[in-house]
């Protein structure tokens, strides 16, 4: 864990920063699902007193990346392969809602955007750096969702997002995983560019679908590897 001292930002406070980073932590998977989390013990390593640490907790346990058990901290919430169905259910409505809104007031320059980083992720794709692909996968959503022109969707939107990234990072690592993800973009900025509502639909409910079954496949890969002797 970072000393928030090395982290520190300009007009964010304390309790942001720990959040922020605590956060981050989380949803790429560098603390996975069952780590537990000490109040005490975070605020030493992070050179930071225990109240922001305190406050950073209990925002995380609200957005459902935490839970509490009394008098032992904080456990990082695991998801089960029910909470990733529901979850994708759910993600799936708001981004279509997303993408239907997005046809009527997206931007030449937002969709020059998406075309950039279609770009990007096919040379990131062919000179074999699919390690950079989650965070290009990130921000072509991330323009849609801002493309929407609703404030609230878009938060509702990067919410469910983030708690899928870290499983869509493990995922997109894996080269025919990542091949998909750029083929599904390709066609969701097609429909988009040519402002085919019926199109967009179909393709965003595909690509919802297609990455809620490969995270459960994996999910069940790595249960079954961590019993191989």
């Amino acid at each position: 864990m970072k000393s928030i001292k090395n982290v520190s930002e300009k007009n964010i406070s304390l309790t942001d920063q720990v959040h922020k980073e605590l956060r981050h932590s989380i949803i790429t998977g560098e603390m996975p699902g069952g780590t537990r989390l000490v109040e005490s013990t975070l605020a030493s390593e992070m050179e930071v007193s225990r109240t922001p640490v305190r406050e950073a907790l209990h925002k995380l346990e609200l957005e459902g990346l935490l839970y509490s058990i009394p008098r032992a901290g904080y456990i990082v919430e695991e998801m089960s392969e029910h909470d990733i169905r529901d979850l994708f259910k759910t993600r799936k409505a708001v981004e279509q809602i997303a993408a239907k809104w997005a046809v009527e007031y997206i931007t030449p320059e937002e969709l020059q955007t998406l075309n950039k980083n279609l770009d990007m992720s096919e040379e990131i794709f062919r000179t074999g750096q699919i390690g950079k692909m989650a965070e290009f996968d990130t921000k072509f959503h991330k323009v849609i969702y801002k493309a929407a022109r609703s404030k609230s969707l878009y938060q509702i939107c990067k919410t469910l997002g983030d708690h899928t990234l870290k499983y869509r990072i493990a995922l997109i690592d894996l080269p025919e995983m990542a091949r998909r993800t750029i083929d599904d973009h390709k066609r969701i900025y097609q429909a988009l560019f040519e402002k085919d509502s019926e199109e967009l639909d179909k393709a965003v409910q595909h690509h919802m679908e297609q990455a809620k079954v490969n995270i459960i496949d994996l999910m069940e890969r790595l249960r079954h590897e961590s019993f191989m002797p």
